[in-house]
């Protein structure tokens, strides 16, 4: 609906600043135009309210008023350029930099479009430079730090595999044979010792904090038989002597475990040829006593005696399957059962043939005619078990 309250400017007032011949002044004109009245028709209300909001023209018979500044009208007045109403006076529009940058009154808080942000202004080469040598001593910094850390760990990796191996040096079952137990037994026989001559278990751990001269005067005074003295001061020198050795094994236990491990395989390549030696030794035996074992020039034979010493010998050096070794000993028990018996079958048998030799020898030649054979056994027919009875029944 539109304004119905607007103003509507007057007719325009033509200042005339220049002194003319006519007899009309100034002044004159200026009153006839402020006395006369304007023709304002009456304007519908109801037809107006039906109208688009546009612009109202200005009632007929009255003109348009623009309105002049203080300076302007006085310029006119001292006859300067008259401003005339075609030509509009230019208004200064407020641009949008000089809007403050507090006004938020265009901000739609409920819009979902994203907020436009400043774009990056394009960076000169000294700016690129500069950037790329700090990245570079930051990254030269970063794997500096890596490296120390690095080698922090590795000192304490190193640490911790030094104290394992430590650990397991003192647990094991060498160390605790060739240094820990003859340095506790010889602990034990001084306490006992001085249990027994002295009565006083402590004066072992006493005398083995002393040393040289000290020690053969705490011993002389607890002691009163000096040959007791001297026994009880040899076993705690004995004391002494392995307790150096077991702290110079676990002071340099590295050197200590590689003897060991070299002592051991020198123990091993003596057992060895120990056993190697009493194999062939007992091979030598067997072949005196035993066909199996023996060699007699048969190719086959001497080739199947070679093949039963290999296996034997490889039982005993555990080179053969799990199997074997494992049923080595029963067959080692039964084998010797069953020789057994054999010797004791093969005795029974010589008596039997010794016998039945002499038998055949003592008994008596029996001779018979030639009729007697013809009627007993006809040609073609073998005789009979009955017939074979009564024959011999015949000639006795």
């Amino acid at each position: 609906m539109s304004d119905t309250t607007q103003t509507v400017p007057a007719d325009p007032i033509v200042a005339q600043t220049q002194h003319s011949s006519s007899e009309e002044s100034f002044e004159s004109v200026l009153n006839r135009q402020l006395k006369a009245k304007p023709k304002i028709e009456r304007t519908d209300i109801k037809s107006l309210e039906n109208l688009p909001d546009i612009a109202t023209p200005s009632p007929a018979g009255m003109e348009e008023v623009t309105t002049q500044e203080a300076d302007d009208f006085l310029k006119q007045m001292d006859g300067g350029s008259t401003i005339t109403p075609d030509e509009p006076k230019e208004t200064k529009k407020e641009s949008s930099s000089e809007k403050s940058a507090f006004d938020l009154s265009d901000v739609d808080l409920n819009s979902d479009a994203p907020v436009a942000e400043d774009k990056p202004k394009k960076k000169s080469k000294e700016d690129n430079i500069a950037e790329l040598r700090k990245k570079a001593e930051a990254a030269e910094l970063e794997l500096k730090t890596r490296d120390e850390k690095l080698a922090e760990y590795q000192s304490k990796l190193e640490s911790m595999e030094s104290e394992l191996e430590r650990t397991a040096f003192e647990k094991s079952p060498k160390f605790k044979e060739k240094y820990q137990a003859p340095y506790s037994a010889a602990i034990d026989a001084a306490v006992q010792f001085a249990q027994e001559y002295a009565d006083d278990p402590s004066i072992a751990e006493k005398a083995l904090s002393l040393k040289g001269k000290e020690r053969l005067e705490f011993i002389d005074e607890n002691f009163v038989s000096g040959a007791a003295a001297a026994q009880f001061l040899n076993i705690i020198n004995n004391a002494d002597e392995k307790r150096s050795s077991l702290e110079g094994a676990l002071e340099n236990y590295k050197a200590t475990h590689e003897q060991i491990v070299q002592d051991e395989q020198k123990s091993q390549i003596k057992i060895v040829e120990q056993v190697n030696k009493q194999f062939d030794r007992m091979a030598s035996v067997l072949a005196e006593r035993s066909d199996f074992f023996r060699t007699t020039g048969d190719a086959d034979t001497d080739k199947a005696v070679a093949a039963r010493i290999e296996a034997a010998r490889n039982i005993i050096h555990g080179n053969a399957s799990q199997n074997d070794m494992i049923a080595a000993p029963f067959f080692a028990v039964l084998a010797k059962e069953a020789v057994e018996k054999v010797s004791k079958l093969e005795a029974e048998l010589a008596k039997y043939k010794s016998r039945a030799a002499a038998d055949v020898a003592a008994q008596p030649r029996i001779s018979r005619g030639s009729s007697e054979i013809e009627s007993v056994t006809p040609e073609g027919k073998p005789k009979s078990a009955l017939a074979s009875i009564k024959a011999s029944l015949k000639s006795l």
